[in-house]
């Protein structure tokens, strides 16, 4: 195949892309094709990954490969920088444009940061002269061009003003939040000019960037395929659009991969046929996905549980107190047995029934004491911990995985002690089709020097996709003979994925794993060490039913009270 000339496209470039972007970010990318026969076709994003077009006719050689590249690592720093959606309300569609192009502008600065030499890669796709003209479309390019090359200069009051107010919005902090705003008031200045602005001719420029429609909160293609002229807006405010969707033209193909991907287009007849799949939930369109989410089971390699064994021999005397609080938990309250043939005393209603049926000549119901017993505790743990890459995070000289660790051992030897029977397993993803389940401990197997290897012999690795782990949790659950179960998960941050960009999916998800959980009769209590927890972690687990530790090197005290107070 040549690659020098007009020959070179999507299927040339696809490995060496992969192992660029891996290079640059340490992590993969899923990169696949357009397949639309558009003139004007721009790269886009969905959960499927990166799409680039397999084609690009206007450039050849050299130049045709860093086209690829740029548009590559553009998508790739969205994916790796861009985690909030913005609210379409209330937004006009050169807005919409406007936000876009700040969030575009805010990604790439984040990723020449890390990696300088991307400036030249995407600024050799600017028109070095630079263009004049003061129509919007030209405007939002002069904008575009400004944002990247910091050394640039331009003259038009709307670009400079734009320049100066996302400069002051980033002057704290890289921050998202605040474009919204920003794009809000450029847009009504753009009004204020009374010049047109073209929606559905609009195509995103440079050639190298992606459409930008994944950013929005909406997957449907807004009402902005119209000519518009923008009428000045009074005491700034603007008007409000109404959405709608137009799948069934060739244009808007792009946006099927989200609704189509029932038919689950990667997964091949046959393929991993041995592995446990569950469904997932997906909110966007109101329906469960049939074996979405495949079960990689796994016990990890055993390493040196020296240290481990000498927490344990730290926290020996606390250990033992926890063991003997939970012992005298067992003992548990008085509660009152019903209907009984025999007792301590007589059940009230039932001995009105009985002589209202001797009357009637019937034969009555003759269970009608009542009797106290002590309940017996009878309780299955299973400790189900995150160990995706956020875990590796150093919090001065130790990391928060090594407090799991220690809290987890600290937990198991005092449960071990009173009786209780405590699995300990761990979960980790990489995309749907792997979501890793770690056994360091299951129910039948004794707390020894083996488990204590095998968790100190683990690295935190790869993302989070929490509502498949918590699934197979409870199915692992299901030959416990106890009375009761509970999954404890212990977690330093909200649900993501690689092939999920809205993390609103997956705590949606996460959400409707717990609940059937719960009504299974396995309630799942969460204890977070991210500080920032609180919104998205009551709607996963409930208002009641997670913690959220504030100093992350309490954990190994505060996770086994924490089962004292579940248990009581």
């Amino acid at each position: 195949m040549q690659t020098d000339g007009l020959d070179y496209g999507f299927d040339a470039a696809d490995k060496s892309l992969r192992h660029y972007l891996r290079a640059l970010w340490d992590r993969e990318f899923a990169l696949r094709p357009c397949e639309q026969p558009l003139t004007q076709i721009r790269p886009f994003i969905s959960e499927l990954g990166i799409h680039l077009p397999r084609q690009y006719r206007s450039h050849q050689g050299q130049l045709l490969k860093d086209l690829y590249r740029a548009a590559a690592a553009h998508a790739a720093a969205h994916q790796a920088y861009s985690h909030i959606q913005f609210q379409r309300n209330k937004l006009k569609p050169v807005q919409l444009a406007i936000i876009a192009l700040l969030e575009d502008a805010r990604v790439e600065q984040l990723a020449i940061d890390a990696m300088p030499g991307l400036r030249n890669l995407w600024l050799q796709f600017f028109d070095a002269q630079g263009h004049q003209g003061i129509g919007v479309e030209s405007l939002l390019l002069r904008l575009s061009h400004a944002l990247l090359d910091p050394d640039r200069k331009d003259d038009n009051p709307w670009v400079m003003k734009a320049r100066r107010l996302y400069k002051a919005s980033q002057q704290a902090g890289s921050n998202a939040e605040s474009l919204r705003e920003i794009g809000s008031l450029l847009g009504n200045d753009i009004g204020q000019m009374r010049v047109q602005f073209n929606a559905k001719s609009y195509v995103v420029e440079p050639l190298y960037r992606d459409d930008n429609l994944f950013l929005w909160d909406s997957d449907a293609p807004p009402e902005e395929m119209q000519m518009e002229e923008l009428a000045p807006l009074a005491n700034n405010e603007v008007e409000q659009f109404t959405p709608k969707s137009d799948l069934d033209s060739a244009e808007d193909q792009r946006f099927r991969p989200r609704e189509s991907a029932m038919a689950d287009p990667d997964r091949t007849a046959g393929s991993d046929a041995d592995l446990p799949t569950y469904p997932e939930w997906d909110e966007r369109i109101g329906h469960y996905r049939p074996h979405w989410c495949s079960i990689i089971e796994q016990v990890p390699p055993a390493g040196d549980a020296a240290p481990l064994r000498a927490e344990l021999e730290h926290h020996a005397r606390l250990s033992a107190r926890l063991a003997q609080l939970i012992q005298a938990r067992k003992v548990g309250q008085p509660v009152q047995l019903r209907n009984q043939a025999d007792g301590d005393s007589f059940e009230l209603d039932q001995l009105i029934k009985a002589q209202a049926a001797l009357r009637c000549g019937q034969v009555p119901e003759w269970r009608i004491h009542r009797k106290q017993r002590l309940q017996k505790r009878d309780l299955s743990v299973l400790l189900l911990l995150d160990l995706s890459e956020s875990t590796n995070a150093r919090l001065g000289e130790a990391t928060l995985l090594s407090l799991i660790r220690q809290a987890s051992v600290l937990l198991a030897q005092a449960i071990g002690q009173s009786g209780d029977p405590l699995a300990i397993h761990g979960f980790r993803s990489n995309g749907r089709h792997e979501v890793h389940y770690l056994h360091f401990k299951d129910f039948n197997q004794p707390f020894d020097d083996m488990v204590l290897a095998r968790l100190a012999g683990v690295e935190g690795a790869l993302s989070t996709r929490m509502g498949a782990a918590i699934r197979h949790a409870r199915h692992g659950m299901r030959h416990c003979r106890t009375e009761q179960r509970l999954i404890l998960v212990v977690t330093d941050g909200e649900p993501h994925d690689i092939d999920v960009f809205q993390p609103e999916v997956l705590i949606h998800d996460a959400a409707r794993a717990v609940g059937q959980a719960r009504a299974a009769g396995t309630p799942v209590f969460c204890v977070s060490v991210d500080p920032k927890a609180d919104p998205y972690i009551k709607r996963i687990f409930g208002p009641h039913n997670y913690v959220v530790i504030d100093s992350v090197e309490q954990l190994p005290q505060r996770l086994p009270e924490l089962y004292l107070r579940l248990t009581a």
